[in-house]
């Protein structure tokens, strides 16, 4: 081997140590950077003879793990997204211990019902049962604020992931023209590829992708349903979040779509933050609004139909409807309405059984109330219709004799709302009534003697009489039946079975989003794991390796060393 063969070896070496030396370093520097990859020079003879080679930076990876890492990132992603909303709706459910969740208001009324019961003449017991079905109607109202509450974050973070899908996309397409470039010149891309993988991991966590590497080491990447995020360019999703959702918002005719370049996708996005976030707003929380609907509509109807069936007592002076009117209303009832005018010890004034078949139009019925003896009957200028006893010292009373009023075939005072416990009609807007919130001796407990003909003098209602509260207490351990709402089949079952099933169920829920969130991030760390055992760097292998290349380049530089000695001799020899 000539002189000038081994100094171009010797050279070569030389490079390839300084080039092994910084790869080392590097890796030292950065071990503890979870997204950096250990990096190795390799070396290829660029003679027969060996006698020069070139050496590229390589990184330690492996295609089958660093998928396995992207996809399990968006699996953990929606476990998270999914565990972070249900621990914000377990808190407000509330607890068995606080007596705040709806299981226990349901049954503080009821055995506020049953203290009443046992003494129907006591104003501490109607005050304690109005208060008890108040504190319920605010727990429900409460919890369905809340469920809103919670649509409306996760709308809200919708536009936020979106927006960080757009940047991060963005950064995907500005890694992969610069590693294109690179490659392409022959350079070092491994630094980008990890930024680039890091980037991926990251977008996966948000929307989940699929993806795939083209000849020219460009990322091409795909939502799961399909749709391509990225290619030569990067493609833009667009959202905008309506400030606030309610238990009537829904997509698509409320609320608007997620477009990937301008196409809507939402109904296909079901992995990721951003998927989680669909299904929250879109299913999970809806489905339990849907159930908390039919509790309370159940309650209040049923309640109220118990209710309005009763009277208080002392009868009140006046009967004022719940809903707004207008004497052109069409009427359509039939059987027969008891109105009596009582005196305070419930004793007969005047009654009258009115045939309900008889009158056509609403206006023809008031007009037949307002004729009647001691009684006055009108529709106010604010659309209620009022029933009043003429002397203040009096009061009205009402009793279903068979009668069906409307296509609803409710009772008279309950299709007008006369009694109503319960204003509203879903888990949004129930409240106890403004008349008894006020008034707590408003509460109808008795019932009209509707039994036998009532004369002037007979006793029509009773202050010990607690029919109508017994009539509640037994409706709310009875059965009834329950339409289909949200995931939850109909159903024959008490109110207190229906309202300890949403509680379960809502529990379960979390409970499941819990271990659910913590299985996904298990296996998310363990697929992590895995790949940064392959592409970790050890630093005890890098310092030893150090040691090693700083001998060679010695080693080589001593060569060099030896090698120009031995031309300066040949050169003095000539000459």
């Amino acid at each position: 081997m000539s002189l000038s063969s081994i100094i171009s070896s010797a050279s070569s070496a030389l490079s390839t140590a300084q080039m092994q030396i910084a790869v080392a370093n590097a890796n030292v520097a950065n071990a503890d950077d979870l997204t950096y990859s250990k990096k190795t020079v390799s070396t290829t003879a660029t003679t027969a003879l060996n006698s020069a080679s070139s050496a590229t930076v390589q990184r330690a990876a492996d295609t089958y793990l660093a998928k396995t890492v992207v996809k399990t990132a968006a699996a953990s992603g929606y476990a998270f997204t999914i565990d972070t909303y249900m621990q914000s709706y377990d808190a407000a459910l509330g607890s068995v211990d606080s007596g705040d969740d709806l299981s226990s208001l349901l049954d503080a009324f009821s055995s506020a019902l049953t203290a009443l019961s046992a003494s129907a003449d006591s104003d501490t017991a109607k005050a304690a049962t109005v208060s008890a079905a108040s504190d319920l109607a605010a727990g429900i109202s409460s919890l369905s604020a809340s469920i809103q509450d919670l649509r409306t974050q996760a709308n809200a973070e919708i536009a936020t992931t979106v927006d960080t899908i757009n940047s991060t996309l963005s950064t995907l397409a500005s890694l992969n023209d610069q590693i294109v470039s690179v490659t392409a010149q022959g350079g070092d891309v491994t630094a980008l590829q990890d930024q680039r993988d890091a980037a991926l991991t990251t977008l996966s966590g948000l929307i989940g992708v699929n993806s795939y590497t083209t000849s020219d080491n460009r990322l091409v990447v795909y939502t799961t349903g399909g749709d391509q995020l990225l290619g030569t360019t990067a493609a833009k999703l667009s959202y905008t979040a309506s400030s606030a959702l309610s238990s009537t918002s829904a997509y698509p005719n409320s609320i608007s779509g997620i477009t990937l370049n301008g196409k809507d996708v939402t109904a296909s996005l079901d992995s990721g933050q951003l998927g989680a976030l669909v299904t929250l707003r879109d299913k999970t929380l809806v489905d339990e609004q849907a159930k908390l609907d039919a509790l309370a509509s159940t309650l209040i109807s049923q309640v109220n139909a118990i209710s309005n069936a009763g009277s208080a007592t002392p009868a009140p002076n006046a009967l004022t409807s719940a809903s707004t009117v207008s004497g052109d209303d069409a009427f359509s009832a039939t059987g027969t309405l008891r109105v009596a005018v009582v005196d305070s010890s419930g004793s007969t004034v005047s009654t009258q059984d009115i045939d309900l078949s008889a009158y056509s139009t609403l206006a023809d019925l008031v007009s037949a109330l307002d004729a009647m003896d001691g009684l006055s009957a009108s529709i106010g200028s604010d659309g209620k219709l009022s029933i009043t006893a003429d002397s203040s010292a009096n009061g009205v009373a009402l009793g279903d004799i068979g009668a069906s009023v409307g296509a609803s075939a409710q009772g008279f005072s309950d299709y007008f709302g006369f009694n109503d416990l319960f204003s509203g009609s879903t888990a949004a807007d129930i409240a106890v009534s403004s008349r008894l919130s006020g008034d707590y001796s408003l509460l109808a407990t008795a019932a009209l003697d509707t039994s036998t003909t009532l004369a002037a003098g007979d006793r029509a209602l009773s202050t010990s009489d607690s029919a109508t509260i017994d009539k509640l207490s037994s409706m709310l351990s009875g059965t009834l039946s329950f339409a289909a709402a949200g995931d939850q089949a109909a159903k024959t079952v008490s109110l207190s079975s229906y309202a300890s099933s949403f509680v379960s169920g809502a529990a379960t829920l979390v409970s499941n989003a819990s271990s659910g969130a913590a299985s996904a991030l298990s296996t998310y760390e363990a697929a992590t794991t895995r790949l940064q055992n392959t592409t970790a760097v050890n630093v005890d292998e890098e310092l030893a390796l150090l040691t090693t290349y700083q001998s060679q380049y010695e080693a080589n530089a001593q060569l060099v060393s030896m090698v120009q000695e031995l031309f300066d001799t040949l050169i003095q020899m000539v000459n």
